[in-house]
């Protein structure tokens, strides 16, 4: 499917929710759409145009809420995250490398907010994930509830840090006690 052309194969109850343009989009966001957008950090803005996945769009305010989209992988494989790895689903969903798109970590924004990021076609579309397959209403109503205003600002789940084992350098570890049967 051309993304420029849009959706007029929907039915008519299918019929984008999201009526305002982003600015270079060629068409209103859908849930399941892949943008290009400056992420913010939890400690400032963001300066890296990253690929983001749409996962709600509210019709009261006309705000879509963004997935964060990472190439890094984490040892295990966090809780609401959808990780696209096959070269077939890469080149299906424009996206260069492998991608996971954490869905706790998400921002809500205003269809005309700068930090979209326009490619050398002046579009933000990337890619989109098909229609079929994923309830992209209960994944966003499974998430950890956070208010609208709250999501505005930004939402960066914390992750737990290990410890630094405090020794001195070239130090040994103690020796275990042998056990005896």
């Amino acid at each position: 499917m051309d993304l420029k052309k849009g959706r007029q194969d929907l039915p008519q109850f299918l019929e984008p929710i999201m009526t305002a343009h982003v600015p270079g989009a060629a068409r209103p966001l859908f849930t399941g759409d892949i943008v290009s957008f400056r992420f913010p950090h939890f400690d400032g803005p963001g300066d890296k145009d990253r690929p983001c996945l749409v996962i709600h769009v509210d019709d009261a305010t006309g705000e879509a809420v963004l997935a964060y989209g990472t190439s890094i992988f984490p040892e295990k494989l966090t809780e609401f995250s959808l990780t696209v790895k096959n070269a077939a689903n890469l080149a299906a969903l424009n996206l260069l490398k492998p991608t996971r798109f954490l869905c706790k970590r998400r921002i809500r924004v205003q269809p005309s907010d700068p930090r979209f990021a326009s490619n050398s076609e002046g579009d933000v579309l990337i890619g989109q994930f098909p229609g079929e397959g994923i309830s992209w209403g209960r994944l966003y109503s499974n998430l950890p509830f956070k208010t609208p205003d709250r999501e505005r600002h930004g939402i960066h789940p914390q992750t737990a840090k290990p410890t630094p084992v405090n020794r001195p350098l070239f130090a040994r570890r103690k020796p275990r006690a042998a056990i005896v049967v």
